[in-house]
């Protein structure tokens, strides 16, 4: 009798070993979820921390030899850690100043890098370039680190202000102090030899001023810091 109840008792033990073994191995294989119309395929948390270790431990050798920035590898990843190093707004670049062509617009086409015209009040007025930027080296990107970025204004800043210059041109005008300051000197000394046309010529620059039609003579913008 005792025999009896010892194989019933392993016969119990064994095929419950066997249905938690069964579990198991339906519990790492891929489910199917049906919502509606749509089919889906699910992996187990456990089955996807699986395959990440082994991932990762095979892609070990080949991470080390990539770049901090992520230039080593071959292709951008958009949802990947870094951003395109040419994506970068200015602020983490140093980007350096639009070469000057001089007003040769023949040196340009064989040079397609500089501005050939400086200045302008509209924006239709104002020449664009490339200029070479670098990325700071405590910034991590994809990419180059050093590359052309494109649609540079081509506009620089002397000592030229505006405010100043009107005054100027209000109070001295018939002295012809608002065209010396802007580098016209030959028609601020026949400004000057007239006394303003006669008062005439006075007011007409006042009215070029403020209508920005009288810019300075290099071709620069107004400096926007007083």
């Amino acid at each position: 009798m005792r025999i009896f109840y010892g194989f019933l008792a392993f016969l119990v033990a064994t095929n419950s070993r066997a249905l938690a073994i069964q579990a198991r191995s339906d519990k790492e294989q891929p489910q199917t979820v049906v919502s509606g119309t749509a089919v889906q395929s699910v992996v187990p948390v456990q089955a996807q921390l699986g395959s990440g270790l082994g991932a990762s431990s095979s892609s070990s050798s080949s991470g080390s030899s990539s770049s901090a920035g992520g230039s080593g590898n071959s292709a951008f990843h958009p949802l990947g850690p870094y951003v395109n190093c040419s994506f970068l707004p200015r602020d983490f670049l140093e980007c350096k100043e639009p070469v000057d062509r001089q007003e040769n617009a023949t040196a340009k086409n064989g040079r397609p890098i500089g501005c050939s015209k400086w200045g302008g009040s509209t924006y239709e007025d104002v020449e664009h370039t490339e200029v070479s930027c670098t990325v700071f080296s405590d910034i991590e990107c994809f990419g180059n680190r050093t590359f052309l970025r494109a649609g540079v204004p081509c506009i620089r800043y002397t000592d030229h202000y505006f405010v100043t210059t009107l005054i100027y041109s209000m109070l001295l005008g018939f002295l012809g102090m608002d065209r010396f300051c802007l580098g016209q000197t030959g028609t601020a000394v026949g400004k000057l030899l007239t006394m303003g046309g006669v008062g005439v010529w006075w007011i007409i620059d006042v009215i070029l001023l403020i209508t920005n039609n009288l810019l300075p003579e290099d071709g620069s913008n107004w400096n926007p810091y007083v």
